[in-house]
């Protein structure tokens, strides 16, 4: 075969997958889902009401468009092949658009629809900011805000579900999944403990880490990452952490605890100023201070982030007296 005749058989193979791909539907991309999910072909085509054969079907033209096997059958049912996982990983994203367009046009279509994951504290300070901006400049795109931990969040937005992130990267995560996601740099946002305005460690200067070893502590769970910032703190001088009297992960219930009790909490520093504007609590003045994090603008790297998107991370750089990037 001459270098021509090749490049032409290649140019019209990719032609022929390119037609066969055209040709899917979105239950075919749902099959691939379910199987993953389910672990049986059969149990896919129940799940989206169709025979056996159907589904049987469907995977053949799903393989014939790929050009590889998506799924390996065994004798418990069947599961996604290394090729089929990979491609489940691209499908998910564009499942996860084909959602958001439908949501977003169920409602206002004439409105666009930006779905927003992230951490409480940014739910403080920093969104109330953007949404008053954006409602005083009649730029207000309808949102989704969902919060939850950074893994899951993270998850989400890989998977087409979220269209961007107001969180962190831990090393671990921006180890493994950096060049998955555009990230820039937002605030240091740094967590502090804090107790009520009668208890007598408010009033110090420099209260050392020592003299919090045995106060009665409200904690997160040891899972959680302000738990592990914490604990670390003071390994770092070479004490052991406190132990928690109350376990609590959510620093908007942990804050009201502490203004009217003895007890002593950590919480990030904006939840703090929020909350000491309302609440009898105060900062402690710890020497040394518990370190800094930093929050990012997170988006995936697989997509083209929507003009939506986009007015978020202007108003939170407004708000920040930050430039755009």
């Amino acid at each position: 075969m001459t270098e021509m005749s090749r490049a032409s058989s290649e140019v019209l193979t990719s032609r022929q997958l390119a037609s066969r791909i055209d040709r899917l539907r979105i239950r075919h991309l749902r099959l691939l889902e379910l199987v993953a999910n389910t672990g049986s072909l059969s149990a896919a085509a129940q799940e989206l009401g169709i025979s056996q054969p159907g589904a049987t079907k469907m995977l053949q033209e799903l393989e014939s468009a790929f050009g590889c096997n998506l799924i390996e059958r065994n004798t418990r049912g069947g599961h996604l092949s290394r090729a089929g996982s990979h491609a489940l990983d691209r499908l998910r994203v564009a499942l996860g658009e084909l959602d958001a367009a439908r949501a977003a046009l169920a409602v206002r279509p004439e409105e666009p629809l930006v779905r927003v994951g992230m951490l409480p504290l940014v739910g403080v300070e920093a969104m109330p900011h953007v949404v008053a901006s954006l409602a005083t400049q009649q730029n207000l795109p309808r949102l989704i805000l969902r919060e939850a931990t950074v893994d899951n969040l993270l998850e989400l937005l890989l998977a087409g579900e979220l269209d961007c992130v107001i969180g962190r990267l831990e090393s671990r995560e921006a180890a493994q999944s950096i060049a998955r996601f555009n990230v820039k740099p937002l605030w240091a946002e740094r967590i502090v403990a804090v107790a009520s305005l009668d208890h007598p460690l408010v009033h110090g200067d420099k209260v050392p880490l020592s003299a919090l070893q045995d106060g009665d502590w409200i904690l997160p769970p040891p899972s959680s990452y302000t738990r592990r910032v914490f604990d670390q703190h003071f390994l770092d001088v070479g004490l052991i952490p406190p132990v928690c009297h109350i376990e609590s992960i959510s620093f908007h219930t942990s804050l009201p605890l502490v203004a009217g009790s003895h007890f002593i909490t950590v919480a990030p520093e904006c939840a703090v100023r929020h909350y000491a504007d309302r609440s009898r609590i105060r900062a402690i003045q710890t020497a040394p201070p518990f370190s800094t994090g930093h929050m990012l603008f997170i988006t995936s790297a697989q997509n083209t982030v929507p003009p939506g998107v986009k007015l978020i991370e202007q108003a939170l750089r407004k708000w920040l007296g930050a430039p755009e990037t």
